[in-house]
């Protein structure tokens, strides 16, 4: 499957079953329930890489509980196992949420492969979830950064401006203190527009 440890919720009511999916899923943390209860309270509590539900548990209304884990988690895959395998229960079960659709008795070949598939693709959009986050930082920083640049070069310019207009009055004064009209110095020193 995967070598990381992944953390799975498994819904079934029946403890054979539970043991054995425990046994088969060792090298992960396999967090076993038996009511859909139960399991909304797990998944409010935990963050799970995979919910594995078993339809026709003792308590349990599956397809509800798999609509409302598909609410709640929307990244989370959803594996539906169910002895009743017609096309209306597993087109319930995937409108529902579910990604995969598996008829009982389990092939713990073909599970095992359903699962590492689905772990495989929840740490490509976890990946790519984290690359987007980073690229809108980054486009965020970008925007500081021009906005300070552009800031910069304004406060560069008004200041500039203003010195311009110091160094024109002093050169006036200058200029009418010699003597000259104000006509002439326009000529000499036109008016430049501020930024």
């Amino acid at each position: 499957m995967t070598d990381v440890t992944r953390r799975i919720l498994y819904v079934d009511g029946d403890r054979e079953a539970a043991l054995m999916m425990k046994e088969l899923l060792a090298p992960h943390q396999l967090d076993v329930t038996g009511t859909d209860e139960e399991a909304r309270v797990l998944a409010r509590r935990h963050s799970y890489d995979v919910y594995m539900l078993s339809g026709g548990a003792p308590g349990s209304t599956s397809v509800s509980l798999c609509a409302w884990l598909h609410r709640i988690d929307p990244r989370t895959p959803i594996v539906y196992c169910s002895s009743n395998g017609t096309i209306q229960h597993q087109q319930l079960a995937i409108a529902a949420g579910a990604l995969r659709y598996h008829v009982k008795p389990l092939d713990p070949g073909l599970l095992k492969s359903t699962l590492g598939l689905l772990l495989k693709l929840g740490e490509i959009e976890s990946r790519r979830a984290m690359l987007a986050e980073e690229e809108a930082i980054h486009d965020e920083l970008a925007q500081r950064s021009s906005r300070a640049r552009e800031a910069v070069v304004s406060a560069r310019q008004r200041a500039q401006h203003a010195m311009d207009c110091a160094l024109r009055v002093k050169a006036y004064r200058a200029f009418r203190d010699a003597g000259g009209n104000r006509a002439n110095f326009e000529r000499m020193w036109p008016i430049v527009s501020g930024p």
